[in-house]
């Protein structure tokens, strides 16, 4: 059973070692949350992360919002009740998510103007974009893994024989990377479209 300030702790270590935005987070969460302690499967965590998605506001502190809930209750929900030991596990996830960025943010505010153009900054930040790079790589893997190939690409390196794809969600995700590309349509549209389809498909 997980405690609620372990809860902020838990989230305070991802959004202190993460940069590069919500999509950078998703491979720490599922380290943390998915290997390490097991407090979620990947079936689950990649539905959470869909989730926040499609909610307004960075995918990062919407899945520690949506996170934190789940094991609020997972901690509390006996005691005080599920909706109660929710909102706090939510309001804790949250804060831990968002300390240390609103911290740096706010100390960057005050100093980035002016040591910009300094060389040894200017370092540091050519070596943070390619690693941000890739943490989004890692988090597409993930999601490939989950939702396109039936066996993990671990699996499917190891034995040639495991390799396959789900053909609706390969369709789906072809559809949108050419829409995208081509169209720049509105990512509501595309969440709703997408949705649609994957009913249609998946009832075949």
């Amino acid at each position: 059973m997980i405690h609620l300030f372990y809860i902020y702790w838990l989230f305070l270590k991802i959004g202190l070692f993460t940069f590069g935005g919500g999509y950078a987070m998703i491979p720490l969460f599922q380290m943390e949350l998915v290997e390490h302690h097991q407090y979620l499967t990947d079936a689950e965590f990649a539905n959470i992360v869909a989730l926040a998605q499609m909610t307004p506001g960075p995918v990062g502190l919407n899945a520690a919002t949506y996170i934190g809930y789940q094991q609020g209750i997972a901690a509390l929900g006996d005691v005080i009740g599920i909706y109660p030991a929710g909102c706090l596990g939510a309001l804790f996830g949250t804060l831990g998510v968002m300390t240390p960025s609103l911290t740096i943010v706010l100390a960057a505010a005050v100093f980035l103007a002016k040591f910009q153009e300094n060389k040894y900054v200017k370092a540091v930040l050519s070596g943070i974009r390619p690693a941000m790079l890739g943490l989004i790589g890692a988090a597409v893997i993930f999601f490939a893994n989950t939702s396109i190939f039936t066996a993990p690409l671990q699996t499917v390196f190891r034995k040639i024989s495991a390799f396959g794809i789900s053909w609706q969600a390969f369709l789906i995700f072809g559809a949108v990377l050419f829409v995208e590309f081509k169209y720049k349509v509105n990512i509501i549209f595309v969440i709703i479209g997408s949705g649609l389809a994957a009913w249609l498909l998946y009832m075949i």
